[in-house]
């Protein structure tokens, strides 16, 4: 592949070739379930998953690295031309230790803090972030108990 030069280790799939299951959970239950069959980030145009604490959770206690396209609403030209265009910059970010959230919009890719964001929904909610997270906070059980049953699909 031509691009493997300069993506490096990173494997780009579709979650439907990962395990075609993972199509049909939930946000929060995505993450946990890539988390647990070893995937180090996320690709998605659902941006807004990273307003909603229940989703920021477990972004925040598998510290899996999301890259969140906005702006391109559903054509996935555009969200593939988005993500290759910042790639290279937030792969050496991630290379460097600053894993997070990627909130591409285009031409910005930058880490988030999802503590931050977490903050940020707190407030909207006009909640104690620490109240807040304590609700949606992913356990131990939950980050380790299968969401899918088996690793294959």
């Amino acid at each position: 592949m031509a691009m493997a030069s300069w993506l490096g280790d990173i494997e780009l799939l579709p979650i439907r070739q990962i395990d075609s299951r993972l199509t049909r959970i939930g946000d929060r239950q995505l993450v946990l379930a890539l988390h647990q069959l070893g995937c180090q980030g996320l690709v998605t145009n659902n941006y807004r998953m990273l307003q909603n604490p229940v989703e920021l959770a477990a972004i925040i206690k598998t510290r899996l690295s999301v890259f969140a396209i906005q702006g391109v609403g559903d054509d996935p030209i555009r969200a593939t031309g988005a993500l290759l265009l910042d790639l290279p910059s937030a792969v050496k970010a991630i290379e460097s230790g600053r894993r997070g959230v990627f909130w591409l919009r285009p031409r910005s890719p930058k880490p988030y803090d999802p503590w931050k964001l977490l903050r940020e929904s707190a407030k909207r909610r006009q909640e104690d972030v620490a109240d807040l997270y304590r609700q949606v906070a992913v356990s131990d059980t939950e980050l380790t108990t299968p969401i899918l049953g088996s690793t294959t699909g």
